[in-house]
């Protein structure tokens, strides 16, 4: 016969202790896969706005935008004051007006709201290079009608070409 006290196994505080520990790797490691999604959904968010961004460039450069400066050379868009091309360009880059504000253009992308300010400007060093300035600014929608802005590029037009 076999006495009680010679049987090898786990205590109750072995296994308390092991599920414990357990329970603690496990959590770092979930913590962990959140970081990375939230990590991957911002990622997300600022590729598409550079995607955003260089389709506006590219039809800015395509656009009859450089037309309009061409022939009216000698206005001065300060960058004190700079002209918001953003309604010229709705139609062209298929984006709509915001009813809220006519300077911004919306477009939709991935279920998001995408929000664009598409500015031009010059200064003296740049009016004698026959340079344009062109600012474009990004935000996208969260809940409850807040913005988080994602993306901001500057890029130079030259109408002496």
């Amino acid at each position: 016969m076999k006495n009680i006290n010679e049987e090898k196994g786990f205590t109750l505080l072995e296994v308390l202790l092991s599920i414990v520990i357990l329970s603690i790797i496990i959590l770092s490691f979930l913590s962990f896969f959140s970081q990375a999604l939230l990590h991957s959904i911002r990622e997300e968010d600022n590729l598409t706005g550079m995607n955003v961004a260089e389709s506006i460039l590219y039809n800015v450069e395509n656009s009859s935008i450089i037309d309009l400066l061409e022939s009216t050379p000698n206005i001065n868009y300060s960058c004190q004051n700079p002209l918001s091309i953003s309604s010229f360009l709705a139609d062209e880059l298929n984006f709509t007006t915001d009813s809220q504000d006519p300077n911004r253009l919306v477009t939709e992308m991935n279920n998001r709201k995408y929000f664009t300010y598409i500015n031009i400007c010059q200064n003296t060093n740049e009016n004698s290079l026959d340079l344009y300035r062109l600012h474009i600014k990004i935000s996208h929608s969260l809940t409850n009608d807040k913005e988080r802005f994602i993306y901001d590029t500057f890029h130079y037009i030259n109408i002496g070409e």
